[in-house]
């Protein structure tokens, strides 16, 4: 396994922020289309557990799919980077 280097862990830290956020906003989107409502609230006292537990189940896959990503990417850019800088 290949460790990664400094700027490759910030390059993945912003990317993994910025991805989450989008993610997290397009999963309650989807989320509030297909069932009509954010019934996932925690604080809803009238919310089914199937519904809490599913969408918790979605979210913790998209936010795997998502720092899987951000790695791949950042590894990229800096490849990309350092081949850029090598060229001048």
């Amino acid at each position: 396994m290949d460790k990664q280097s400094g700027l490759e862990k910030i390059a993945a830290l912003g990317i993994s922020f910025a991805a989450g956020w989008v993610a997290q906003k397009v999963v309650e989107k989807v989320w509030d289309k297909s069932t009509g409502g954010l019934s996932h609230d925690l604080d809803d006292d009238e919310a089914r557990v199937a519904s809490i537990v599913t969408f918790a189940a979605v979210s913790a896959i998209v936010a795997s799919l998502t720092q899987v990503l951000a790695k791949r990417s950042s590894k990229r850019m800096v490849s990309n980077w350092a081949a850029k800088a090598l060229d001048k």
